[in-house]
C-alpha cells in the first residue's frame, strides 16, 4: 500500500491526481482506472474539504493493487460521521428547481465504483473505494 497526506484544500486536487495517475502507470493497470478512481477521489476530497471540521489537519490516502482490484482509502481525522454509503440518493424524477440539494457527487460516486464502505472510530472517518480490475 502507498499512502500520501494532502492539505484539505481543493488546490491539493492535482497532487491527488498525479498521485493516482503515477500509481497506475508504475504498476501497468488500466489507464481508465485513473479517471474512475480520480473521479471518486476528487468527489469524496472535495466533500471532507467542504463539510469536514478537522480545518489544520490533512487527509490521508492510500491506494493498493490487489491481484483483482485496486483499493483506494481516505481518512479524515477529527471528523464528525457521515456515512456515505448511507447517503440519500438524489431525485430525477423533480424538475431540477424542486431537488435538495446535494447527493449527485455520491450518487456518481457509487456507480462508477464496485464497492464503497464507510467506517468510524475515534473521530477518524475511513472511506474505502474499491474498483475491480478487468480480466
Amino acid at each position: 500500500m502507498v499512502e500520501r497526506r494532502f492539505p484539505r484544500a481543493v488546490g491539493s486536487l492535482d497532487a491527488i491526481f498525479a498521485f493516482i495517475g503515477d500509481f497506475v502507470d508504475a504498476r501497468g493497470l488500466d489507464p481508465e482506472l485513473k479517471y474512475d478512481v480520480g473521479l471518486a477521489a476528487e468527489e469524496l476530497f472535495t466533500n471532507l474539504v467542504k463539510y469536514g471540521r478537522g480545518e489544520q489537519r490533512d487527509i490521508r490516502m492510500a491506494l493498493d493493487a490487489e491481484p483483482d482490484r485496486l483499493v483506494l482509502v481516505i481518512q479524515d481525522f477529527d471528523a464528525d460521521p457521515f456515512d456515505v454509503t448511507q447517503a440519500e440518493p438524489p431525485s430525477f424524477d423533480a424538475p431540477p428547481s424542486e431537488r435538495r440539494p446535494g447527493g449527485l457527487g455520491i450518487h456518481l460516486v457509487k456507480q462508477i465504483t464496485d464497492e464503497l464502505r464507510y467506517e468510524y472510530a475515534n473521530r477518524t472517518s475511513t472511506i474505502t473505494v474499491i474498483k475491480r480490475l478487468k480480466a
